[in-house]
């Protein structure tokens, strides 16, 4: 009996909150590993809230009965319209009494048997609470709570999952996460990088089904003052800029690289360069940008150089380009709309 009544005075502590941290460890050692103990412990924790609960609803209906014979006091030549207000407020506070007395009755009768269904509610709640936790850790493929060290923007090349960025951005990335508004965060993986071009090829590891590419790689060179746009991520959303080709050449008469004068912020690095048919002419690089003062993209004819060099470094099937420009008809909104859903957020994560 002593035995008894002592674990009762512990839990009750337990509850107030009055228990060392070192006997609050204890006791919740004891709750997982002792079953008979845990069960009490539920029980008592149980009854000890519901009893704190009637002592609410109790005190409540002290004050509303004060409020309410307050209210019964005769008044001295009260105008008409404020007894019609108090009148209200008194018929309110004595509705609410009502229904507060009501309310403790069904807690008194009801207390003890309500436990048992109570507990067992609680135990299927936190049975649901575990799977979902159990569940989220075998999750390996979502995003990270930390903020990225560095972002960029990608496209899909092909509907197998490979997505090109820039290299640079990527060179020492722990783990990196796509996104768009279409199909949410993706984990990928490098899988190519070519430093001298900047360019980086990325497999999408999530499992998504990914929708048919709709633009293709150009097969000729661009035109001098030919008009040209690309779409980023110079913030979280998607940004839409356009221009022509300056130069087709590249910094210090790089070959392999347009000059555009279409204005560029850090995160538009990756970009696609698409001429007014939606033909993929290049990619945007961001290696000179800042210090030549110009913007600047490697050609499409280098990247599939690139894209055909990587079968041979570390994948196991050639990459299926796209064959069809499936927007070329289009006009520039509703290109605009299609291409968004290929162009990606690159978020960077370095320890």
């Amino acid at each position: 009996m002593n035995e008894q009544r002592e674990i009762m005075e512990l839990l009750d502590r337990y509850v107030k909150g009055t228990l060392s941290e070192g006997e609050i460890t204890e006791v919740e050692n004891r709750i997982r590993e002792d079953e008979s103990f845990r069960a009490l412990a539920d029980e008592h924790i149980l009854l000890t809230r519901n009893l704190q609960a009637y002592g609410r609803r109790n005190e409540m209906k002290t004050k509303l009965e004060a409020l309410h014979a307050d209210f019964q006091k005769p008044v001295v030549s009260l105008p008409v319209r404020g007894w019609k207000r108090y009148k209200t407020l008194s018929a309110v506070a004595a509705s609410v009494a009502v229904v507060s007395i009501a309310a403790t009755l069904w807690i008194t009768q009801n207390l003890r048997s309500q436990q048992n269904s109570d507990y067992q509610e609680l135990r299927r709640t936190v049975d649901k609470i575990q799977k979902s936790q159990s569940a989220l850790e075998k999750n390996l493929t979502r995003k990270p709570v930390v903020a990225p060290q560095f972002a960029a923007t990608g496209f899909l090349i092909s509907a197998q999952g490979y997505v090109i960025t820039s290299q640079h951005v990527i060179s020492k990335a722990d783990s990196v996460y796509i996104q768009n508004e279409k199909y949410g965060s993706l984990k990928a993986v490098v899988v190519h990088s070519d430093p001298l071009n900047d360019v980086s090829v990325l497999k999408i590891v999530t499992p998504v089904k990914l929708q048919s590419v709709p633009y293709t790689l150009s097969q000729t060179e661009a035109e001098l003052a030919e008009g040209v746009y690309t779409l980023g991520f110079p913030r979280e959303e998607v940004v839409f800029g356009e221009g022509s080709i300056s130069s087709l050449t590249g910094y210090r008469a790089n070959p392999n690289a347009y000059q555009v004068s279409v204005p560029v912020n850090p995160g538009n690095s990756g970009g696609p360069l698409l001429n007014n048919q939606g033909d993929l002419i290049g990619m945007i690089t961001g290696v000179q940008t800042q210090t030549a003062g110009a913007t600047f993209a490697i050609k499409s004819s280098v990247l599939k150089e690139i894209l055909a060099d990587s079968v041979l470094d570390s994948l196991q099937a050639p990459i299926r380009l796209p064959k069809t420009n499936t927007i070329r008809n289009a006009n520039r909104i509703q290109q605009v709309k299609k291409l968004r859903e290929c162009v990606f957020l690159v978020n960077v994560y370095k320890n």
